[in-house]
């Protein structure tokens, strides 16, 4: 999904929520009614930095450097079976003029099957780790979230965004509503918490 596609559909997104809080449903509600229950609560709105979670938050360092030697090391199996064809290739080439036809087509064709082979292994590696971590960033947000329920008990927000340079989706932040230090000191307690360390 292209980057302006993700930014107009949380755009919408924001929009519909914030028409949906000040206007209301309009189901039975009388504006006296919308007006009393947006005056008992105040809105009270705040964000996370997520490029400072990342940087910070030790589960998501471990998880990123774990998601990153699987890639190298898949990389480096790939390039060395790569590797591994093309010197059998390579010494069969050294053979020169001695090469008979029929050694050089059962060479081709094994060649061949080799290298589709080893590209549809590379094919099928390549999505199992963009599953992995596609299940990794869905693992880590289910953790931020449950985290936020539970801190939000005692802070009250009415929203909590997420805020990132890449993916800028509020216009303006007042930084007096950072809270991204708060939540990664609470995510990094809960972490050491369970995992022991």
């Amino acid at each position: 999904m292209n980057q302006k596609l993700i930014n107009a559909i949380l755009f919408a997104a924001l929009a519909i929520l914030a028409f949906l809080h000040f206007k209301g449903n309009g189901a039975g509600v009388s504006s006296t009614a919308k007006h009393d229950s947006l005056s008992q609560k105040a809105l009270k709105v705040a964000y996370v930095d997520l490029d400072s979670l990342q940087e910070k938050y030790i589960l998501y360092k471990e998880k990123m450097l774990e998601f990153e030697k699987k890639k190298e090391s898949a990389d480096r199996d790939l390039n060395g079976a790569f590797q591994k064809i093309e010197n059998e290739r390579i010494a069969f080439a050294k053979r020169g003029e001695s090469i008979t036809q029929a050694e050089f087509d059962n060479f081709q064709r094994a060649y061949q099957g080799k290298m589709q082979n080893l590209e549809e292994q590379k094919r099928i590696l390549e999505s199992n780790i963009a599953n992995d971590g596609a299940k990794t960033m869905e693992e880590l947000k289910t953790k931020i979230n449950a985290f936020l329920v539970d801190y939000n008990k005692k802070n009250g927000y009415s929203y909590i965004f997420s805020y990132s340079s890449a993916l800028n989706v509020l216009f303006y932040k007042d930084t007096a509503n950072d809270i991204t230090n708060e939540v990664v000191a609470g995510l990094n307690e809960v972490y050491k918490k369970t995992s022991g360390k």
